[in-house]
């Protein structure tokens, strides 16, 4: 592998150990995790998004803040019974009333009633106020949240961006995950094969089959896909969760499609974001999409990617056979038995030329020669159509055509962080942390289940998680920055 740019890689067990221990000042209690949700500011602006109660018919006894709180605890303590349960005892329903008295005044505190409301006053409350208000309380969600990023130094403006090799700070992260159906039926009736008895069933009508664990080893999964997209710093408990989505599957948008769609929203929120971590979900159609709006794309070659012919250039008498292979350009060089291999070809700088519609990205090489090194512009990451601008050839004007002209896939075979690099063996890995974020879901789920059944409901459920982790995120980076404070003060 050439010495170049994005370094040669690593074997495994020559690969530096990023895992740390969780240490006991890490972690976070339920109550803990409860009062950052209470102090959390934007459930008391998504409050204002919500329909105030009817002048008519019977009015609602409980204000809106109580069920969004009620929203971000559930996944806290892991099902609605518990949450309902927790805000009974005197003491939690105290702090809950302090908090509304902090973040709405003294009237709004004093509106309140004496008793916590009922499991099935929440559940009352999903369906007829926070279900039909889903929308508004997503766009408010995606708009705070970023904004809370920024402010916890994510994607800042004033880092330098070094494309070959970019921050954990300067990348977004997603995946998507399949938590079970709360239900295992399928059927709304089934008869009993011994007794004969007719017997009914609860079936989740958004549940349906998915496969996970990649293109080997696929493991098959019943139940709602759920898309996460986050960004992070280095230490614990830093990430924000920035945007969530429901991957319908089958003939609808599928991970894919859904996953660009986000990020690409994304962006225009987050300028300064450089780029995007993912599985081996997203092919060339998809690193197509998001590299034309100024993003690296990091992730593995799928496995049905081979090695395929892409230029002969004769910058001198010998004359160079050029391929793609792993993810770049590598020419085939004859050894001495006779045979021939591909020898990646050394690349100097990744070039980027960021537009406010379009970007366009570029290996500069240098081709190794008998005759003297050559260097060579290759354009990758994006696949070329009629539309784009055309290129001429330098020495007959004539018009170059397009790579969608030639058959050419230009995205799948040529990414902009080749895999078999130092760079995406050090970057790659940041993808883990997709991981915890489905760690921490299930985590939330009552036996590991999802605890709603439609679509509608089961996304306020994941509203809630975003929520509870967000506001824990911002009281930890809170509580950081005020103790740095006070170390300062005290050095001096």
């Amino acid at each position: 592998m050439p010495d170049d740019i994005f370094g040669s890689p690593l074997p495994d067990l020559a690969r530096p150990s990023r895992k740390r221990q969780l240490a006991d000042h890490h972690q976070r209690t339920v109550d803990q995790r409860v009062q950052d949700c209470l102090d959390y500011p934007l459930l008391y602006e998504m409050a204002e998004l919500l329909p105030a109660p009817h002048m008519v018919g019977c009015p609602r006894e409980y204000p809106s803040i109580v069920y969004l709180l009620m929203a971000a605890l559930t996944p806290v303590t892991k099902s609605k019974r518990s949450t309902a349960g927790l805000l009974t005892s005197a003491s939690q329903w105290r702090g809950l009333r302090a908090a509304v008295r902090r973040n709405m005044g003294r009237r709004a505190a004093a509106a309140l009633p004496l008793n916590a409301p009922t499991r099935g006053q929440y559940d009352y409350a999903v369906k007829t106020l926070l279900v039909p208000s889903i929308d508004g309380l997503e766009e408010g969600f995606r708009r705070y949240a970023a904004h809370q990023a920024l402010e916890q130094g994510l994607f800042p403006s004033s880092a330098p961006k070094t494309w070959s090799r970019p921050e954990r700070r300067q990348l977004l992260v997603g995946d998507a995950t399949v938590p079970k159906a709360p239900s295992k039926a399928r059927k709304h009736e089934t008869v009993d094969p011994v007794t004969g008895e007719l017997r009914n069933h609860r079936v989740d009508p958004a549940a349906r089959d998915y496969y996970e664990n990649g293109e080997k080893a696929k493991r098959p999964v019943r139940g709602t896909k759920w898309f996460f997209g986050s960004g992070r710093g280095d230490g614990y408990w830093t990430r924000v969760i920035l945007t969530f989505a429901h991957v319908a599957g089958g003939e609808y948008e599928d991970e894919a499609a859904v996953a660009v769609r986000q990020f690409s929203q994304l962006k225009t929120a987050l300028p300064d974001c450089m780029g995007v971590i993912y599985d081996g979900a997203l092919r060339g159609v998809h690193r197509d999409a998001l590299a034309r709006r100024g993003l690296l794309v990091i992730n593995k070659q799928h496995g049905s990617v081979s090695p395929v012919f892409y230029e002969r250039i004769k910058p001198c008498r010998s004359g160079h056979d050029l391929w793609c292979d792993q993810g770049r350009i590598a020419e085939s060089i004859r050894i001495d038995d006779g045979t021939r291999v591909l020898q990646p070809v050394p690349i100097t700088r990744l070039e980027p030329r960021i537009g406010v519609t379009k970007s366009r990205w570029y290996h500069v090489l240098r081709i190794p020669c008998r005759h003297g090194d050559h260097q060579y512009r290759v354009p990758v990451g994006i696949t070329t159509t009629a539309e784009d601008r055309a290129l001429r050839d330098a020495t007959t004007g004539r018009r170059i055509p397009s790579d969608q002209e030639r058959g050419f896939h230009r995205a799948e075979y040529l990414q902009q962080i080749p895999q078999e690099t130092l760079s995406h063996q050090l970057v790659y890995p940041y993808r883990s942390d997709s991981e915890s974020v489905h760690s921490q879901f299930d985590l939330s789920l009552w036996n590991r289940r999802m605890i709603a059944y439609g679509v509608e409901r089961q996304k306020v459920f994941v509203l809630g998680f975003a929520l509870s982790q967000n506001a824990t995120s911002r009281q930890v980076f809170l509580e950081g920055h005020a103790n740095a404070v006070m170390g300062r003060q005290n050095s001096v």
